[in-house]
C-alpha cells in the first residue's frame, strides 16, 4: 500500500500519480514471482526499489513511446504525489539516483530500498533498458520470500551470466558492488 494506505489518501490522490501506481504494481509482480516475497527488511527494501525502478522506467518508456516530454529528473520517484508534503524541487518521493551505500542501511525498507533502486537504476544505464529489465525481472524468479541483498544480487549476477554471458554478468556485479554489497 502507498503511504498513506489504500490508494486515494494522503495529500495529493495517490492515484493521480501513475508513478505511485506503477510502484504498487511492482509489489504485485514480486509477490506473483515469488508468493510472500519481502518478509525479511532487505527483502521489503529489495521490493520498495523495484516498484520505484519499475515505476520511473515504466514512465520513461511510455514517453518516449508516445512522443511525450520526457521528465527533466527521471530519477525522481512520484513527483506529483509528493507535491504535497516535500518543500524541495523537484518533489521527489524518493530518487533511484542517491549514493546509499550497503552501509549507510538504517532498517527501513524505503530508505534501505535506495541502495538497491540505485544498483538496477546502473545497470539499466550499463545495459540499456531491454537487456537489464531482462535480466532483473527474471533474476526476480529465484529470490526466496527473505532474500538478503546479498542474496538477491548473486542471483541476479548469475541470471545475468546465464542468459548474456560473462561480460555482462561482470557488469551487474560492478553496479551491486559499488553498492558495496558485501559477497558479491
Amino acid at each position: 500500500m502507498s503511504r498513506g494506505g489504500p490508494i486515494g489518501k494522503g495529500g495529493v490522490d495517490d492515484a493521480e500519480d501513475a508513478e505511485v501506481v506503477m510502484h504498487e504494481y511492482g509489489h504485485a509482480v514480486h509477490h506473483a514471482q515469488v508468493p510472500g516475497f519481502g518478509t525479511s527488511v532487505e527483502a521489503g527494501s529489495i521490493g520498495e526499489a523495484f516498484g520505484d525502478y519499475l515505476a520511473v522506467t515504466v514512465g520513461a518508456h511510455a514517453a518516449v513511446k508516445y512522443g511525450w516530454p520526457l521528465k527533466a529528473d527521471v530519477a525522481c520517484v512520484a513527483d506529483w504525489d509528493a507535491v504535497s508534503y516535500t518543500s524541495t524541487t523537484p518533489h521527489c518521493l524518493r530518487r533511484i539516483d542517491g549514493d546509499k551505500v550497503y552501509g549507510d542501511r538504517v532498517g527501513q525498507v524505503h530508505a534501505d530500498g535506495q541502495i538497491w533502486s540505485r544498483a538496477l537504476f546502473d545497470i539499466r544505464s550499463e545495459l540499456g533498458a531491454r537487456t537489464a529489465d531482462r535480466i532483473i525481472v527474471n533474476a526476480q524468479f529465484g529470490f526466496a520470500p527473505d532474500t538478503s541483498f546479498t542474496d538477491a544480487a548473486l542471483t541476479t549476477v548469475a541470471t545475468a551470466r546465464k542468459m548474456y554471458g560473462a561480460e555482462v554478468a561482470a557488469a551487474v556485479r560492478d553496479a551491486f558492488r559499488a553498492r558495496e554489497i558485501p559477497g558479491v
